[in-house]
């Protein structure tokens, strides 16, 4: 009887562990919205939507220490070692629901973004919106766009678009992607990807809740010593997330050290030879 119940609580808690990995989108008033991607036409107005199984506070970049109103998380998705996040390490990052979306699809007018975002308010955050986002050219976005971006209507409630049908990894529709789809949210059309295109990701933190709406905010771009991380979607519908290593200092070779080793005996030889000549 105890082996039964202890084999029926691990096969809830293994349950209840695959659930939360693809559950629908958290959206952004619980202050850790759910990343996102979402791809759309921009004619037909066909839309899908991707939970990646990651959060804000899960996708941080690794300079970034939240306050404690946002959860007080220290990032690490950009670590001087490089990373790759792909299908082969993280189920979510593949779907073949996305290429039976994409037929009939014109390719050419399909356009993509990653999207995640946290609109809650506390005395401790002081009322700050953060958002993540990708984008296909240099980004730059104002107090006031990154609070619109976070609000209730856009990105704050991205999951409200399936309807209220329960899905497990992804959902679609044939019609009805919102106007806000074409700017990203109000960050601008120049922000939407095409397929297979790499483009770069940004950690995005509005200022405290009284700065001025058209004050510009300084924007983290992923990456590190080595370079800047790239995100992309193929039309397979497999997803990535690569930066590259910074390089390890270099191992002097065998031959090299035994070099510097006799250079440095041979220095110490002469040292001694005029110090006994000094002497005599």
């Amino acid at each position: 009887m105890k082996l039964n119940l202890k084999m029926t609580a691990m096969a809830v808690a293994i349950a209840s562990m695959a659930g939360a990995a693809h559950a629908d989108l958290t959206p952004a008033s619980t202050g850790n919205g759910s990343l996102a991607i979402v791809a759309f036409n921009t004619v037909s107005r066909d839309f899908y939507i991707r939970d990646t199984g990651f959060f804000i506070n899960s996708f941080l970049p690794s300079s970034v220490t939240t306050l404690a109103g946002d959860g007080g998380v220290t990032g690490d998705k950009t670590p001087e070692a490089g990373l790759l996040l792909d299908k082969s390490n993280t189920s979510s990052f593949q779907d073949p629901v996305f290429s039976n979306w994409l037929t009939g699809q014109d390719t050419a007018s399909v356009r993509w973004f990653v999207t995640a975002s946290d609109s809650i308010s506390t005395a401790a955050s002081g009322g700050v919106a953060r958002a993540i986002t990708s984008s296909a050219s240099a980004l730059t976005a104002s107090n006031g766009q990154v609070g619109t971006y976070a609000a209730s209507g856009n990105a704050g409630n991205l999951n409200t678009l399936a309807g209220g049908t329960p899905f497990s990894l992804s959902f679609f529709a044939n019609s009805g992607a919102p106007g806000t789809f074409d700017s990203n949210f109000g960050l601008g059309s120049l922000s939407l990807a095409s397929l297979g295109q790499s483009v770069g990701l940004y950690y995005l933190v509005r200022t405290q809740a009284s700065g001025g709406a058209a004050t510009q905010i300084p924007l983290i771009q992923y990456g590190n010593s080595t370079g800047f991380a790239a995100v992309s979607l193929a039309g397979n519908g497999d997803f990535s997330y690569s930066l590259a290593g910074a390089p390890a200092a270099p191992v002097p070779e065998p031959s090299t050290v035994w070099l510097m080793g006799a250079g440095l005996i041979g220095a110490i030889g002469a040292l001694r030879r005029r110090k006994a000549i000094d002497q005599a």
